[in-house]
């Protein structure tokens, strides 16, 4: 399948500077330039072995994508028709193949197993389940409380949690280390390295083991709790906008 796969990224990639040259021409000239750009690049990211992406997930959002297109080129003149018809079922097939290609079995950098493990005790202590999984990140559910974790480089992102409420409150794991007292909110790092599976393992360890120790009112939906975790994130951005202005004579957010 590579090879053919190959060969469909190929096609698409001497179509581009063309199409990049029409797009503003019309806005299904766009529309058709920045759809096949970024097939072209899902193709790739597929090539470079890129364990990231739900390939077929994302490919059969992109098929009802040409479908769609397709439906509108038939409206169109013949000759926008003769134009873009192969470039289209050049695309599908890329996409069908793209759609075969399956996510790691335990996730990118086995982090599907290193978070089933750490975090077990939500499952086990606290009724949580398993909502959704994707190649990078685990969702747990309470059905009150939600937390996600995420294989990013962003510390902050990589764990967010709170009510599963609408609009959606979204609490991070220097909220909770702030809440508590707990300095190691300040030491941070500002980009994680999650480039081994030693790494990964290291992060949501540290992680897990915050949640064991500081978590229970959270993962117990305890009364109030969401406020007080409101108030000290209010505090700790506070502090942090001091600090940015006492160092640089600004205001920032953390």
């Amino acid at each position: 399948m590579s090879n053919e796969l190959k060969e469909l990224v190929e096609q698409l990639e001497e179509r581009l500077p063309e199409l990049e040259r029409e797009r503003f021409s019309t806005t299904f000239a766009n529309h058709i330039f920045e759809a096949v750009d970024y097939w072209r690049n899902l193709g790739r990211y597929v090539l470079e072995n890129n364990t990231k992406v739900n390939y077929p997930d994302r490919a059969r959002g992109e098929l009802d994508l040409v479908s769609k297109l397709r439906g509108i080129l038939q409206k169109k003149p013949r000759e926008e028709q003769q134009n873009y018809t192969q470039l289209l079922g050049t695309s599908e097939k890329l996409l069908q193949n793209i759609e075969k290609v399956q996510p790691p079995e335990g996730g990118h950098l086995g982090v599907w197993k290193v978070i089933r493990k750490h975090f077990h005790f939500l499952q086990t202590d606290y009724k949580f389940s398993i909502v959704d999984m994707q190649p990078t990140r685990v969702h747990f559910s309470s059905g009150a409380v939600y937390l996600q974790l995420e294989c990013i480089e962003n510390p902050t992102l990589s764990c967010s949690f709170g009510p599963e409420t609408e609009p959606r409150e979204t609490f991070w794991i220097n909220d909770l280390l702030f809440m508590n007292g707990d300095t190691r909110y300040r030491n941070l790092p500002e980009e994680l390295r999650l480039d081994t599976e030693e790494e990964v393992e290291n992060w949501f360890a540290f992680l897990a083991d915050v949640f064991k120790q500081y978590g229970h009112p959270v993962l117990s939906n305890d009364p109030g709790i969401f406020a007080r975790l409101t108030e000290a994130q209010a505090e700790r951005d506070a502090e942090y906008a001091r600090e940015m202005n006492r160092k640089f004579g600004v205001e920032g957010r953390g």
